[in-house]
Parts: C-alpha cells; structure tokens; sequence
C-alpha cells in the first residue's frame, strides 16, 4: 500500500480486496481504515482483520535523516541524529536519555525514551521544529 501517512497497516492489494468483501464494504473504506483517517468500530476491526488473520504489517513513518553511532571519550555510546532543518538529536544508547539541540546548538528539550514509538514520536518533533 503506498501511502504518505504518519502510521497505517501495510496491506496488500489481495488482503484489501478479501477485507472489504469481508466486511462487505468498498476497498475505498478498507483503505481509509488502513491509514488510520476513519477510526469507526468497523474501521477498529478491519485493522485488526489485516493484522491478525492476513498478516498485514502495522507501519509508521520516520524522518529521513542522517545517524551517526559514536562512542564518546568517557565510554557513553550515542546515537546522533542531525535534521535538515538544523536540529540535533542524541540519544544515550545504554539510559535512554535523549537531548534534543536548535541549530544554535542550546539545549530544547530532554526525554527518557524507553520505547521505539516514543522514539518516533520525538524524531517527528525534532523535524518540524
């Protein structure tokens, strides 16, 4: 499924085909639960359909960026992200602790990171600041 959305279910055309005959609905509405733009009782369990019994891939979108995996001269492994819009991102391998740097260089947020999504969710912040 090609899509530019944040997160959806990556499904085939087939699985979307088999979904909507299903549910008895238009691949049009499989495809609007699939990315996440209806979030209907039926919408809920056409995901869960896809992810469950076709084996569809719940998906989500990170910024392209260029990461670099240091180690520094105390022994901390980081892994730093530099955005294009001038934005740093380090994040402590080991405690996951994450520092997020303006283009300037000073500091604007700090955030324990303990899971991927968590992750995701600061690197699209640090994106569009």
């Amino acid at each position: 499924m090609r899509t530019t959305f944040e997160h959806y279910i990556d499904a085939t055309e087939e699985t979307t085909a088999k979904l909507a005959k299903s549910f008895n609905v238009k691949e049009k509405t499989v495809y609007l639960a699939l990315t996440y733009q209806r979030n209907s009782p039926a919408a809920k369990k056409i995901r869960y359909t896809a992810v469950r019994v076709y084996g569809a891939k719940p998906m989500h979108h990170c910024p392209e960026c260029e990461t670099l995996h240091n180690r520094t001269e105390d022994g901390r492994e980081l892994m730093v992200q530099n955005f294009d819009n001038g934005v740093r991102l380090e994040i402590d391998k080991h405690t996951g602790a994450a520092v997020v740097y303006n283009r300037h260089g000073a500091v604007i947020g700090r955030r324990q990171i303990e899971k991927f999504p968590e992750l995701a969710e600061l690197q699209l912040y640090a994106e569009n600041l």
